[in-house]
């Protein structure tokens, strides 16, 4: 027999046992006989093998039970009591247990690489697809629906949903790469498009795709990978942007730059012209003074162009510099717009203040001199030769500064941007400058602990830029 025998009697001692059953427990059939098994192998003590025959022993039923004897072999034991005996049959089943529970070990290891590789997907906002071209039958991985804008996954999924879900643009190209399936012996194809989401939004994917073929070259299954790119193409374009503002910018700031300078070089050969044609005539001459104040306003202005550059870089790399010290305000109001009287007058503007005095405070006098620049050059170049006025008052918080011009006004929906980096109102009438002094304007007057904004003028004519600071 290939399965081990013995008898016991009543009081569980052996009474007979074949060589198997001497194989197994590892004694000789003669210590064996006579006594109990656990006696002759001590080992047994405790184990199922001894619980269960003492049980079956009281019981004197029949029983089945899996036991096992150290130190690894598995055996199905089966007892069956016959008169005063119990007989008990028992077959080693060491190898089919082993082989199940590596089975078990196997579909655990498999079980958790799956979640692994789930995990992995989700976290690169990537699934896995497979389609059957012979029997029809679509696999997805679990996140699959979730890139076509699903939170839950669908019933089923078709080819049908997928070409509907795309971008008309897109559409084209994806049903060619299909196409090309059948009519050529492609083998991988990588696709691109955009998907609408239940949602109405639109979202960049790709899918990496491998043809299957059988010896004749006809395909029949197309499995591959898709991934959500939406934050890459949205980088993509915010690059391509950021581009086209440089280029831009970089065009205006040579326009812009090079414009005092082309003036200061016409004054400079006007000097030389008058030098050369009266060499006597005196510094203090009219027309000496009227080049040299147009020197000056051109120096202002590149000087202007200059700072500001300097400061946005300085903002960037968070390093805008203040100096508080405590002055006028008023004073500084009333020389700025002294300052600024010429270049008013040149350009035809009637340029007015209404400045409350003795306005005293702590402030960068620096930095507020160049809020005031860059307000007041913008009045003059937008205000379409209009009037422009300054006013300044007393707040129960402060001080409340505005530029009044009389121009074509800010739309309203423009009128938050303006303060961006780089820009400007769109349109003809608000051309020029580098989109840079509103910028800075903000960064000056919120190192104040202030507030700017746009308002428009009195009858909704106009633009007012009001600047609200803590004195």
């Amino acid at each position: 027999m290939n399965e081990a025998f013995f008898s016991l009697d009543a009081r569980g001692r052996v009474l007979e046992c074949n060589e198997r059953a001497v194989s197994l427990l590892g004694v000789d059939a003669e210590r064996l006989r006579g006594q109990s098994p656990w006696t002759a192998v001590p080992a047994l003590v405790g184990r199922t093998l001894q619980e269960r025959l003492l049980a079956a022993l009281q019981a004197r039923r029949p029983s089945r039970f899996l036991a096992s004897l150290p130190p690894r072999v598995w055996l199905e034991v089966s007892v069956i009591p016959v008169q005063e005996e119990l007989w008990v049959l028992a077959t080693d089943i060491t190898q089919r247990e082993e082989a199940a529970a590596l089975m078990e070990q196997t579909e655990k290891r498999f079980r958790l690489l799956g979640e692994r590789f789930q995990v992995a997907l989700d976290s690169a906002e990537m699934a896995v697809w497979e389609t059957n071209l012979v029997t029809g039958v679509v696999f997805r991985s679990e996140g699959h629906d979730r890139l076509y804008g699903y939170p839950e996954p669908l019933l089923e999924w078709t080819h049908e949903k997928f070409l509907a879900a795309l971008h008309p643009e897109d559409r084209p190209e994806v049903e060619a790469q299909v196409s090309g399936i059948f009519s050529s012996d492609v083998k991988s194809y990588t696709s691109t498009f955009r998907t609408r989401w239940p949602d109405g939004t639109w979202h960049w994917l790709t899918s990496r795709a491998r043809v299957l073929r059988d010896a004749e070259g006809q395909p029949l299954v197309v499995r591959g990978a898709i991934l959500d790119i939406t934050q890459l193409k949205e980088t993509e374009l915010a690059l391509q942007e950021a581009v086209r503002v440089r280029d831009d910018f970089l065009s205006l700031a040579s326009h812009e730059l090079k414009t005092p300078l082309t003036g200061l070089s016409l004054q400079t050969q006007l000097l030389r012209r008058l030098e050369t044609e009266k060499a006597s005539l005196p510094l203090e001459s009219p027309k000496v003074q009227a080049r040299l104040e147009a020197i000056d306003r051109s120096l202002r202005r590149l000087g202007l162009l200059v700072d500001n550059l300097l400061d946005v870089s300085r903002i960037q790399h968070g390093k805008l510099d203040f100096l508080f010290s405590t002055g006028d305000l008023s004073a500084l109001v009333s020389e700025m717009v002294a300052r600024t009287g010429d270049e008013a007058r040149l350009a035809g503007v009637s340029l007015s203040s209404h400045i409350e005095p003795s306005l005293v405070g702590r402030f960068d006098r620096l930095r507020l001199e160049q809020v005031l620049m860059n307000l007041l050059s913008n009045a003059l170049r937008y205000g379409g030769g209009h009037p422009v006025e300054v006013r300044l008052e007393r707040t129960s918080e402060g001080a409340r500064l505005v530029v009044q011009d009389e121009g074509p006004g800010i739309p309203e929906a423009d009128r938050e941007r303006i303060f961006a980096r780089f820009e400007q109102v769109r349109g003809g009438a608000r051309a020029g400058g580098l989109g840079l002094g509103l910028f800075i304007v903000r960064q000056i007057v919120e190192g104040h602990r202030g507030r700017v904004h746009v308002e428009p003028g009195p009858g909704g004519k106009g633009t007012a830029f009001v600047v609200e600071l803590s004195l």
